[in-house]
Formats: structure tokens, C-alpha cells, sequence
């Protein structure tokens, strides 16, 4: 694994962010299986790495993540956030039961949320943006979050049978 080209501030900020994000994880009460919050998990980070392939790849080349367009150590890192997110999203909406309307505004809410966080992330050199804006984000939140929640209930619905 290609190690980064300087370790400084966006390193520094993925490790502080993964000890909050996982810290947060490890503290709440279990809620579902490990099979399901493993899957969660799992979809949640593959969802964004294929996304991030497809965006900041030569084919678009809208942004890089982290010092380089190369993937690194810390790249790997970056996608390890992601699940937890995931997990955290799903968590609660099972927790407050929401439906309908409910629903709609919450996932308005966490798309707010990430996109602030990204904004973040941005000003500690996480993502560097080539061609990108933050208003993207946002609307692609509008859409993988609620496919993030779809996922979550088909697994449910099985889990159930």
C-alpha cells in the first residue's frame, strides 16, 4: 500500500474522524445482527467507492480524495468512514420509527448533514475539487441516502422470513 505523499492536515483529520466516527459506532447500544450492520456497512462504503471511482477517475476527473489522484494508504482509510455513516443513518431511523413525511424530511436533514460534513472535509484537503461542487453532493445525497434506507428495509423484510 502506497503510503501518502506528506502526512499532514487531511491525514490528520481522516484519524481524528475515524476514532469520533468509530468511538460514536462501539458506544451505541446494539440495534440489528451483526449480519445486517455488517451489510449495511458494507453497502453503504461500496456504494461510495464505486461512486468515487466513477466520478474522480480520467474518465470525469471531477475531484481527487486525499494528496493525489493515486490511491493510498489513507484513501483506503477515507472509505472506511463511510459504513459508519451508513450505519448511523439506518440506526436511527429504525430507532424514531419514522414514516412517511417523516421520513422525506429526514433524509433532507442527513443530506444537510453530509453535505456540511463534506464541506468539512473539503476545507481539510479530503476532497479536492476538479470540476465538482458541493450542490452535487447534495443532490446525490437526495438519492443514496434514500437507497441506503430501501436497502435496509429489503434486508429487514428478509430477515424476517
Amino acid at each position: 500500500m502506497i503510503l501518502p505523499i506528506d502526512f499532514d492536515k487531511n491525514e490528520l483529520f481522516v484519524l481524528g474522524a475515524l476514532v469520533v466516527v468509530y468511538g460514536l459506532f462501539f458506544r451505541l447500544p446494539k440495534r440489528f445482527p451483526w449480519s445486517l450492520t455488517i451489510l449495511i456497512i458494507l453497502f453503504t462504503a461500496t456504494t461510495a467507492r464505486i461512486t468515487d471511482n466513477l466520478l474522480s477517475t480520467s474518465m470525469y476527473n471531477l475531484y481527487d480524495v486525499m494528496d493525489s489522484p493515486r490511491y493510498d494508504l489513507f484513501d483506503l482509510l477515507v472509505y472506511l468512514l463511510y459504513g459508519p455513516f451508513g450505519y448511523f443513518l439506518v440506526y436511527y431511523f429504525d430507532k424514531w420509527q419514522l414514516k412517511k413525511m417523516s421520513t422525506v424530511i429526514y433524509v433532507f436533514i442527513v443530506a444537510v448533514f453530509s453535505s456540511l460534513f463534506e464541506r468539512f472535509s473539503v476545507s481539510f484537503h479530503v476532497f479536492k475539487y476538479k470540476g465538482w461542487q458541493l450542490s452535487y453532493s447534495f443532490s446525490y445525497y437526495l438519492v443514496a441516502i434514500p437507497l441506503t434506507l430501501v436497502f435496509f428495509y429489503l434486508l429487514r423484510v428478509k430477515l424476517k422470513k
